[in-house]
C-alpha cells in the first residue's frame, strides 16, 4: 500500500473558498499534527457521481480512499457555508455519490415601501369573508436583510433590521371567524352554469326538486355538506352554494350539472 501523509495545510487548501476559514462540520478541519490517510492501489480506482453547485451531474474514477480525499485530489475548495454529502469522513466506494451544495449569506439593505396591517376578528361574518376598514396608506422604511442563496437559488430572506423613514397609515381589515371557510374558487364557471341552470336566480325554487342557482338535488347538497350553510341550497348564500358546489367539483368534476 502508498501511504500520503495529508498535512494541516492540504487541509486548509479546502477551506481556500472561505474568507474566514470557519469550521464546519461538513468542511476540513486544520489540524495540528499531521493525519495519514492511505490510498488504495491504482487498480482499485472507484466510480463515482460527483455533483457541485448548479453544475451538471458527472462520472469520475479515484484512488481516494475518504470524500476529503477526492476534494484535495480534484482541487475542489469549499466556502465557509458550503455543504458536502456524505460527510468528509465517509469511505469512498463504488457508485458514492458525492453532493456539494454551494451556499452564500450575504446582507442587502433596501428602501421599500412599509405597510402596516391589523385584521380584527369577527364571529358574526362568515370565514373566508374579509372586509378594509381603514384602507390605510403605505410608509416607507430601509429595511435590512439576511440572504441565503444555494447552488445560485434563493432559499429565505429574513428581515434583520428595519428604519421608518415615514410612518405608514395603518390598514384595517375585518376577517370573519363563523362557520366553515368559504370556497370561491370557479366564479366564472359557476356564474355561467347559473345563468343556464336558473337564469342566474341563486335563491330559486320552483318545486321541480332542485334547487338554488346551481340546481341541487336535495341529497346531492347534503351529500357535499351543504348543510354546513343551510338545510336547502335556494336558502344559502351565492357564496355558500359555490362553496358546497367546489366540494362536489373536487369529486366529480362538472358532470352533474349538464350546462356544464
Amino acid at each position: 500500500m502508498k501511504k500520503i501523509i495529508v498535512t494541516a495545510a492540504l487541509s486548509v487548501a479546502l477551506l481556500a473558498g472561505s474568507a474566514q476559514g470557519a469550521a464546519l462540520a461538513d468542511t476540513v478541519t486544520p489540524v495540528a499534527a499531521p493525519v495519514s490517510t492511505t490510498f488504495a492501489k491504482a487498480n482499485h480506482q472507484h466510480k463515482i457521481t460527483l455533483k457541485i453547485g448548479k453544475k451538471k451531474v458527472k462520472t469520475v474514477r479515484t484512488r481516494a480512499l475518504t470524500v476529503a480525499d477526492l476534494l484535495i485530489q480534484k482541487h475542489i475548495s469549499l466556502g465557509a457555508h458550503d455543504k458536502v454529502r456524505p460527510a468528509l469522513t465517509a469511505r469512498v466506494t463504488n457508485g458514492t455519490k458525492v453532493v456539494i451544495k454551494r451556499i452564500s449569506l450575504t446582507t442587502v439593505t433596501l428602501t421599500e415601501k412599509y405597510v402596516a396591517v391589523i385584521k380584527e376578528k369577527s364571529k358574526t361574518m362568515r370565514r373566508g369573508l374579509t372586509k378594509v376598514l381603514v384602507a390605510g396608506k403605505p410608509g416607507r422604511s430601509t429595511n435590512t436583510y439576511s440572504v441565503k442563496r444555494v447552488n445560485g437559488k434563493l432559499k429565505s430572506k429574513t428581515l434583520v433590521t428595519r428604519m421608518v423613514l415615514i410612518e405608514p397609515v395603518t390598514r384595517v381589515i375585518r376577517v370573519g371567524t363563523k362557520g366553515p371557510k368559504l370556497n370561491l374558487a370557479r366564479l366564472k364557471l359557476w356564474n355561467r352554469i347559473a345563468r343556464c341552470e336558473s337564469g342566474g336566480n341563486w335563491h330559486i325554487n320552483t318545486g321541480n326538486g332542485y334547487y338554488g342557482g346551481l340546481q341541487f338535488a336535495a341529497a346531492s347538497w347534503r351529500g357535499a355538506g351543504g348543510r354546513d350553510f343551510a338545510s336547502l341550497p335556494h336558502r344559502a348564500t351565492k357564496a355558500e352554494q359555490i362553496t358546497v358546489a367546489n366540494r362536489l367539483y373536487a369529486k366529480m368534476g362538472t358532470r352533474p350539472w349538464g350546462c356544464a
